[in-house]
C-alpha cells in the first residue's frame, strides 16, 4: 500500500506541473494566435474576449495544477477527499479531450501547425495520469476499508 501511495504522490505532482506549466503557456498564446490570418480580422472588442478567455483559462490551469500538487502531499491524511478531487479531475480532462476532437486546434501556435498535434497527446497524457490516480487511490482506499 505504501508504493500505491508513494506513486500516486508522484503521478499528481507531475499532473500538478504539467498543468501549471500549460497554464503559464496560454500567457504566450494571444501573442502567437494573434499573428495568424484569421485572428487579425478581429475587431479589437472581439480581440480582448478571446485574450480574456485565454487569460481566464490559464488562471484556472494554474490554481488547479497548485491544488493537485497541494493534494500531491496529503495522499494519506485527505484519501477520501483527493478521490473525488481526482475523479472530477478525470471527468473535466475526460470533456477537454472530447472538445479537441470535436474542434481541433487547427492554428499554427508555438511554431507547430496544425497545433492539435501537440494539444491532443498533452491531453491524453494528462487525463492518464489522473485515471491512474483514481485507480490508485481507490486501492488503496478499499485497503484501508474507507
Amino acid at each position: 500500500m505504501e508504493k500505491q501511495i508513494n506513486l500516486t504522490k508522484q503521478i499528481l505532482l507531475a499532473a500538478g506541473i504539467i498543468e501549471i506549466a500549460v497554464g503559464l503557456l496560454h500567457f504566450a498564446m494571444p501573442y502567437f494566435a494573434y499573428q495568424t490570418k484569421g485572428f487579425s480580422l478581429l475587431q479589437p472588442n472581439e480581440t480582448n474576449f478571446v485574450t480574456l478567455v485565454i487569460f481566464a483559462v490559464g488562471i484556472l490551469l494554474v490554481a488547479f495544477g497548485s491544488i493537485t500538487i497541494l493534494f500531491s502531499r496529503k495522499v494519506e491524511s485527505m484519501i477520501e477527499v483527493l478521490y473525488y478531487y481526482v475523479v472530477i479531475k478525470t471527468i473535466l480532462w475526460i470533456g477537454r479531450v472530447a472538445l479537441e476532437l470535436l474542434y481541433p486546434v487547427n492554428l499554427s501556435m508555438f511554431y507547430v501547425e496544425p497545433f492539435t498535434l501537440v494539444v491532443l497527446p498533452g491531453l491524453i497524457i494528462e487525463l492518464l495520469l489522473f485515471v491512474v490516480s483514481v485507480v490508485l487511490i481507490k486501492k488503496v482506499m478499499v485497503a484501508k476499508n474507507v
